[in-house]
């Protein structure tokens, strides 16, 4: 990993256990070069596409892009899958992506990828959300020094209300300035609860500010690519963070509403809290988080024939199946019910008290029951000994 120290040595003189300043660092290795290795480093034609930069580029700036993948912690991440919008190693590829057709390797979607759309988006929504914190973290201080401001003129309103009702009134003014204190450090703390927390928020919309920036200007375009993939979830987290933050600050302050004790010296006043949203101009991200689509299996384009076979002399209106694929068909041209295999083999022919219309499987009793039209019956068989069993008469039921 790249040092953040002021002078960087060359990573591979130091695994020789030699000390040569760094002037070019290789994102790709993540590694200083001196000017030895750097010479050595551009003859390997492995090393050709490596993207390479001057040290000095690197030096307390962010150029760090997260290549591991987060199934398999292991593993590099090389592809870009479009059709589920994510990027995945060479595992991925073969557990989740086999039957994906748009999988290419990162090189070849983050080719020209400054030049796109996304790019611009993300630069402009990583400007306007830090921007967007940046103001909301300079009105709350404003707000906290005003709110102390606030809090002295309240409390000389209530000393000059106190100086008309004398000395009948210090036990109640007291109260009342204590709890006029209560509520100043009430608001305080939560006014520098939240502070912190906006504090915090910008601090992390700087550090991928700074870090978008340094690899926009000076990474490669995979780097590019990839930082954009990996901050797409962090930057809509940090959106849905800050939304949420800017909808619950309220700009408060204090006034005294004095109590007409002239008449009725049971209240002295009371502390009343004003609140007014904090006016930042700020506008939900463009680019929001791809959704993950179900993989699904290549529909088949054509359909081969297995089996086809023909009943001579027959007109089969009615078929079931076993469970051992043997095929009982009706035959509504005469009386010969047929049991063939389900390659067409001829197995039986069982005489029935003529023609057939239906026939319903029962394979827990071993049973097939055929209709037969026109006799009115059921007629039940024996599917393991494929012979006749019992009649039933039907019941014709006639609607007047």
């Amino acid at each position: 990993m790249a040092s953040k120290s002021p002078t960087m040595f060359c990573g591979t003189c130091s695994r020789r256990n030699r000390s040569n300043e760094a002037v070019k660092y290789c994102s790709d290795c993540e590694d200083g070069l001196c000017s030895e290795c750097f010479d050595f480093h551009g003859s390997i034609k492995t090393f050709d596409t490596h993207h390479v930069i001057d040290i000095n580029v690197i030096e307390g700036k962010p150029l760090v892009v997260n290549k591991s993948c987060k199934v398999h912690p292991d593993m590099v991440l090389e592809y870009f899958c479009s059709d589920h919008d994510t990027m995945c190693c060479r595992s991925c590829m073969a557990s989740d992506h086999r039957s994906c057709e748009k999988l290419m390797p990162i090189e070849v979607f983050a080719k020209g990828v400054k030049d796109s759309a996304m790019f611009e988006e993300m630069a402009k929504d990583i400007t306007t959300l830090n921007s967007a914190v940046k103001e909301l973290e300079d009105k709350k201080k404003k707000s906290i020094v005003s709110l102390k401001d606030n809090k002295l003129t309240v409390k000389q309103d209530v000393k000059n209300f106190k100086a008309r009702l004398l000395k009948r009134i210090e036990v109640i003014e007291a109260a009342l300035m204590s709890e006029i204190d209560q509520v100043h450090t009430d608001l305080s703390n939560e006014a520098n609860d939240n502070l912190e927390k906006i504090c915090d928020q910008r601090r992390k919309i700087q550090l991928v500010s700074e870090q978008f920036e340094s690899v926009s200007n000076h990474g490669s375009e995979s780097q590019i690519f990839m930082l954009m993939n990996n901050t797409k979830e962090e930057l809509n987290c940090s959106a849905n963070d800050f939304q949420k933050l800017l909808s619950s600050q309220k700009d408060v302050s204090l006034s005294f509403k004095e109590s007409n004790l002239l008449a009725v010296l049971k209240l002295f006043g009371s502390v009343e809290i004003k609140e007014a949203s904090i006016d930042i101009k700020y506008k939900p991200l463009k680019i929001q988080q791809a959704q993950s689509i179900q993989q699904q299996g290549k529909r088949p384009t054509q359909f081969q024939l297995d089996v086809k076979f023909t009943v001579p002399g027959a007109n089969i209106v009615g078929i079931c199946v076993t469970k051992d694929n043997r095929l009982f068909m009706c035959n509504n041209a005469g009386s010969s019910l047929f049991v063939m295999s389900d390659k067409g083999k001829p197995l039986a022919t069982i005489q029935m008290k003529g023609r057939q219309w239906g026939i319903a499987l029962e394979e827990d009793s071993n049973t097939a029951w055929v209709t037969l039209p026109d006799t009115q019956h059921v007629q039940t068989i024996d599917i393991v000994t494929m012979k006749k069993r019992l009649m039933y008469h039907t019941l014709v039921m006639v609607l007047l």
